[in-house]
This record gives structure tokens, sequence and C-alpha cells, in this order.
């Protein structure tokens, strides 16, 4: 499973490589007709995602206990992330005075609606007021309501027994038809009900199919992976990435010591609003300031939250939400 490692690191470089774009100003870089990069970066971690959590859903006892083990894997670290960017480097890089900021219910709710996932807030008082994109603190955060959502709704059809191949290839086309025909529409004429229900389709669609992949254990074969290539410089460019993601995924990789892909997320555009304040915004200051958070996430913050869903089902479970999918790792 180690290129599925590398993989979410790469396509956390590509989401802070986008934003080290749009955030100083500049037009973001298309594949052509295709996906941005952060698009694809996003993409990537969702197909990724389907994969690997419906692995962990047929090896779960219940559906508390996977739900509870998801919980681990996205809540501590971001708590923490939350906690930095609003009392830390807010106050560090507010406009107003540190008695203002602290005594404004801002910060506060900052912290607690975006924990939340689903009441997602992006600024805080004075912040980043004088950068290219002005006032957004992290504008990353959007996409782990879709993720948890994407859990939830995966732990429903287990519990309901459709975590099967079957159901999942269904929901996976009727998500991919959706974002095919409203990204015919102009979203930007529209109103953001209809660039909410893009985004939602097309990233339920990368993490059904993945789900699906692993419930059906089909292995893309090569020839396919070649040629779902040309379609990432298209329109569709997402009905290619299933296939490419599990086929790199499978590669017989070693595992990094650490698994910095979170961290890299969840901190990147705060700290890259910071350097584009002070005009010192690239990917290289980005990956500096970076990096170093993330280590620190993973080491001190996720990887020990990780080591608490052994105690979550410390005997060997009895995966009875998706018993199609049964079968060994």
């Amino acid at each position: 499973m180690g290129g599925y490692d590398y993989l979410r690191l790469a396509a956390a470089i590509l989401v802070v490589a986008h934003h080290a774009r749009v955030l100083d100003g500049r037009p973001p870089a298309i594949l052509g007709a295709g996906a941005d990069l952060g698009a694809l970066g996003v993409g990537i971690f969702f197909v990724i995602s389907g994969f690997l959590v419906a692995g962990s859903l047929a090896r779960a006892p219940s559906v508390g206990i996977f739900v509870a083990k998801r919980a681990l894997r996205i809540f501590p670290s971001l708590a923490v992330a939350l906690l930095f960017t609003a009392f830390v480097l807010g106050p560090l890089v507010s406009a107003i005075d540190l008695g203002d900021y602290l005594g404004d219910q801002g910060p506060y709710g900052y912290v607690l609606r975006n924990l939340s996932l689903y009441a997602v807030t992006y600024d805080l008082p004075g912040v980043f007021l004088s950068a290219p994109m002005a006032g957004v603190v992290n504008g990353s955060l959007w996409t782990l309501r879709l993720e948890f959502t994407a859990y939830l709704t995966l732990a429903a059809l287990g519990a309901a027994r459709l975590a099967t191949a079957s159901p999942l290839a269904s929901l996976a086309a009727l998500a991919a038809g959706a974002a095919i025909g409203l990204h015919g529409l102009d979203l930007d004429a529209r109103s953001d009900l209809f660039r909410v229900a893009y985004l939602a389709s097309l990233n339920g669609f990368l993490f059904l199919a993945g789900a699906w992949l692993w419930t059906s254990r089909v292995k893309p074969p090569l020839w396919l992976a070649v040629l779902a290539v040309p379609l990432l410089a298209t329109p569709v460019w997402f009905l290619a990435l299933p296939a490419l993601v599990v086929r790199l995924g499978a590669l017989p990789l070693p595992r990094p010591a650490a698994d910095l892909s979170y961290g890299l997320y969840i901190y990147s555009f705060p700290l890259q609003q910071m350097l584009a304040e002070r005009g010192e915004l690239t990917l290289m200051t980005s990956l500096a300031a970076v990096l170093p958070c993330a280590a620190l996430s993973w080491f001190l913050v996720e990887k020990p939250a990780l080591k608490l869903k052994s105690r979550l089902s410390p005997e060997a479970p009895r995966p009875v939400l998706s018993p199609a999918a049964v079968l060994a790792d």
C-alpha cells in the first residue's frame, strides 16, 4: 500500500502548488481544458479515500467503530490546526490589537464552526485583509465536509448491506452523470448552489469509484491507465482518475516514515496567505513554511491518534457491514 502514501503526498503538493499561484493573484495552472492543479490534487485524495475507506468499512465490526476511526483521522489534527491558526498565527498577522482580537468572538467561532465541518467560516478579525485573496484564512476546509459526508454515506450503505460492488457502481455512474451535466452549464453565471452540486457530484463520483474498485477487486489494466491519461486534459478529466490512481497506488513501494499529506493540506492555505501578504509566496517558500508544521502534526497528533484505533476493536474484527466485500487485504 506504500504507493498510496506517495500519491497522497503528491496530491497535497499539487494543492500547495495551485494555491501558490492563485493566492498570489495569478491565474491557476490548468491541464489543457481539464482540471487545475488544485482540483486534480483534491480528486486524487477522494479516489484514494474511497478505495482505502471501503476496505476499512469491510473490516469494521460495527458502524459506530467505523465512524469513530474515521473521526480519529480527521478531528484531532484539525482541532490543533484550527487552534494554531486562530490563536497563534491570527494574533501575529492581524491588523487589530491583540486585546481587541482576543476580545472578539471571531477566533472562538472560527475554531468551533470549522470543527463542526458543516458550518465552515473563513475569516478571522483583521487577518489577511491586504492579501490578494483578502480575508480568506483557510480556503481548503470546505473539502473536509465533503470527505466526512462521503464517510457517513458509505457507513449508511454498509449498515443497509449495500456497500457492495453493484450499488456502488450505480451510485458512481449517477454522480458522474450529474457532474457532466452540471459542467455543461455556465456555473460562473449561476448561484453557488450549482457550483456546490457540481463539486459534490464530481468528488462523490471519485470517492464512490474508488470504493467500487476496492469492493469489486477490479485491478485496472495498464493499458486502460495509459489510455486514461489524455482525458486529464479534457472537461471530463475526473473520469480518468480512478483507474490511474488505483493502478499507481498498487505499486509495491516502501512505506514512508511519515504521512505528511493531511498536515500539508490543513496548514498550507493560512501559511501561504501570510507569505502572499508579505509578497514572498512561491512554491518553495510555501513548502519551507508548511513541511515543519506537517511533520509536527504527524508525529505529535496524527500518529498518536491513529494508534487509538486499535483500542476501538482490540479483537480480530468481524466484517459484518459489507459481506460481499469480505476479502483479505
